[in-house]
C-alpha cells in the first residue's frame, strides 16, 4: 500500500450510491432537482420499456444501456427498476466510471430503501493506481461504508494484499482486512489474523499472529539486498512508514539472518532478540532497535538479558589503503535495567552494559556502575571473580582479551598446581586486570594501592565470594528457548533454505553457510 493510491474502491462505491439514489423516480409532491448533476441522463439504450410484473411497476432498458449522471458514467447490458420496491438491478458486463475510477461487475443490485448497493461476479475496482478484486462487494450509502464478505484482493504497483473479508470507510479513509490477511511487496511480507490501514497517513496496525518477513535493509533501493532476512513475530504491530517507526507487541521476537558470502567459508550470522515489545526506527545511516520487556538476547559469542535495550546498527563507508570504498557495519548494544551479559564462560553485570561488535564480532565491553565479572575455570569447575565501579572489556575475533576494572577493584581468583586446586587469593586495589587466552584467564595484575591475602586450599573460606556475586548460568539465553514457539520452525527454516541457495551461489560449487551458525 503505497500513497499513490489515495482514493480508491470508497469512493467508486459512493458514487454508484450517488447514481442509483438518483435513478429512482422522485415522489410527484417532490420539486424538480435544481442542478443539472442531479438529473441521470439515458444516453443509449437499444430498448426501453415499462410494464407490470406480479402487481408492480418495472421499468426496463435493454441493450448497450449508458447512463450519466453528472461525471458518473453507467453502461450495462441491463437496467430493471421496481418502482415500489425500490429496487434497481444492472446486469451483465456492468461498468461505473466516475473521475477516472472504475467499478465492473456482472450484477450490480441497489436498494433505495436500505440504501445499500451490492455488486456481485468478478468484482474489480481501480483508481488507476490500486486494483481492488472480489466475488462480490456490498456499499452502505448512510455510512459511506464498502463491504467485501466473500474473499478480497488488492493489488497496486508494489504490494498485493489478500484476506477473507474486507471493509473500507470512505470518509475515513479507513480500510479494514480480516481472515487470513496476507500482504506482499517487492522485499516483504505480512501475515496477521486483521490489518487496519489509514491511506492518507500510510499508518498500519496488524493484529493477531502476526508475523512479517522482510529481505535486505531500508537503504537497499530497488535491488534488496537478499543476503540478509528479517523475520519478526508478535501479536500486533503498528508501522507508520511516512516517519520510519515500527513496534511489533505482545511476546514479540525478532530473528535477523545475515549471510556472509564474501569470507573464505560462507556462514550465517544470526541474532535472536525476544521481548514484550520491540520498537523499531531509521535515520539516515543508524537502524535503532529498542527492545522493552524481558528483553532477552541471543548471537554468536554473545547472550543477555534486561528490562530494555537499545540496539543500534550503523553502516559506515570507509576506504582502504588503496582508495576502495567498503562498508563498515557497527552494532552498538546498551543494556538498561539489571543487565547481564556472557560471552563464552564469562558472565558480566552491572548498572549498564554497552557492547559494541564490528563486522559481526564482539570488538568491547563497557560496564558503568556496580560492574561484577564471574568467570567459569573449567579445569577447577570455580568462579573466578572481579568487581570495580566500572569495567572495560576488549575483544579479539571475537574472543575475551582483557577485562580493566576500577576503581575500587576487587577480586578473587583461584590457584592450581598439576591441575589440581591450589588455594586461592583475595586481591583489592584501585585497578584491576585480568587478562584471558582463549577464553581462559591466564594473567591478573593489580594497579595502585595493591592489597592481597592468599588461602591455602585447607583454609579457603566457606563462602568464597565478594559482596557482588552473581553466577547464573540458567538465565543465560540459548537459541534453542529463544525459537520455543510453535509459528517458528518453518517460517526459519524456509528462509535459511533461502540464504543458503544464496550462498552456494556465491561461494561456488558445494559451498554453503556454516551449518553450524543457524539458530536451533
Amino acid at each position: 500500500m503505497r500513497s499513490g493510491t489515495r482514493r480508491g474502491w470508497g469512493r467508486i462505491l459512493c458514487g454508484l450510491g450517488l447514481l442509483l439514489v438518483a435513478v429512482r423516480p422522485a415522489p410527484a409532491q417532490e420539486a424538480p432537482p435544481d442542478t443539472t448533476q442531479d438529473v441521470v441522463l439515458i444516453r443509449q439504450a437499444d430498448r426501453g420499456t415499462r410494464q407490470i410484473e406480479d402487481g408492480e411497476p418495472v421499468r426496463r432498458l435493454a441493450g448497450h444501456v449508458h447512463l450519466q449522471q453528472g461525471e458518473t458514467y453507467l453502461w450495462a447490458d441491463e437496467a430493471r427498476q421496481y418502482e415500489q420496491r425500490g429496487e434497481i438491478v444492472f446486469r451483465g458486463d456492468v461498468r461505473i466510471v466516475e473521475r477516472g475510477d472504475s467499478l465492473s461487475a456482472d450484477t450490480v443490485f441497489y436498494d433505495s430503501n436500505t440504501k445499500v448497493g451490492r455488486a456481485r461476479g468478478r468484482v474489480e475496482l481501480t483508481d488507476g493506481d490500486v486494483l481492488v478484486f472480489a466475488p462480490s462487494g456490498l456499499y452502505f450509502t448512510r455510512e459511506k461504508r464498502a463491504q467485501f464478505e466473500e474473499g478480497v484482493t488488492m493489488v497496486d504497483s508494489a504490494s498485493t494484499l489478500r484476506s477473507r473479508a474486507g471493509q473500507y470507510w470512505s470518509e475515513e479513509k479507513r480500510a479494514v482486512f480480516y481472515g487470513d490477511v496476507r500482504l506482499d511487496a517487492r522485499a516483504s511480507s505480512l501475515e496477521a489474523d486483521s490489518v487496519t490501514y489509514f491511506r492518507e497517513t500510510e499508518v498500519a496496525d496488524a493484529r493477531g499472529h502476526v508475523f512479517i518477513e522482510r529481505f535486505g535493509d531500508d537503504d537497499a533501493g530497488d535491488q534488496p539486498d537478499s543476503s540478509t532476512v528479517a523475520l519478526l513475530f508478535g501479536e500486533r504491530a503498528y508501522s507508520d512508514d511516512p516517519n520510519g517507526l515500527s513496534r511489533m507487541e505482545v511476546d514479540a521476537l525478532l530473528i535477523q539472518l545475515r549471510a556472509d558470502t564474501a569470507a573464505a567459508e560462507p556462514s550465517i550470522d544470526t541474532l535472536l532478540i525476544r521481548a514484550d515489545r520491540l520498537e523499531a526506527s531509521r535515520r539516515d545511516s543508524l537502524q535503532r532497535l529498542i527492545a522493552v520487556g524481558d528483553v532477552q538476547i541471543w548471537q554468536r559469542g554473545f547472550a543477555a538479558r534486561a528490562d530494555s535495550v537499545v540496539y543500534d546498527r550503523i553502516e559506515r563507508v570507509t576506504r582502504d589503503e588503496r582508495g576502495r570504498e567498503q562498508t563498515e557495519r557497527i552494532e552498538d548494544v546498551r543494556l538498561f535495567r539489571q543487565p547481564v551479559g556472557w560471552f563464552e564462560q564469562t558472565q558480566v553485570s552491572g548498572d549498564t552494559l554497552r557492547v559494541t561488535r564490528r563486522g559481526g564480532q564482539t570488538d568491547s565491553l563497557i560496564v558503568r556502575g556496580q560492574a561484577f565479572v564471574a568467570q567459569r575455570d573449567t579445569l577447577l569447575d570455580r568462579i573466578q571473580q572481579l568487581q570495580g565501579r566500572h569495567l572495560v572489556g576488549l575483544f579479539e575475533q571475537d574472543s575475551l582479551r582483557r577485562l580493566d576494572v576500577g576503581p575500587n577493584a576487587e577480586a578473587i581468583y583461584y590457584l592450581a598446581e598439576d591441575d589440581r586446586p591450589n588455594g586461592g587469593v583475595q586481591l583489592s586495589g584501585d585497578r584491576i586486570v585480568f587478562r584471558f587466552e582463549g577464553g581462559t584467564l591466564k594473567r591478573i595484575r593489580g594497579l595502585r594501592g595493591i592489597e592481597g591475602t592468599y588461602y591455602p586450599e585447607e583454609l579457603l573460606p566457606a563462602s568464597f565470594q565478594l559482596s557482588r556475586y552473581r553466577w547464573e548460568p540458567e538465565r543465560r539465553p540459548v537459541d534453542t528457548s529463544l525459537l520455543d514457539r510453535e509459528d517458528v520452525p518453518r517460517r526459519l527454516e524456509a528462509a535459511l533454505e533461502r540464504l543458503q541457495a544464496l550462498g552456494r551461489s556465491a561461494a561456488g560449487a558445494g559451498a554453503s553457510p556454516a551449518a553450524s551458525d543457524p539458530p536451533g
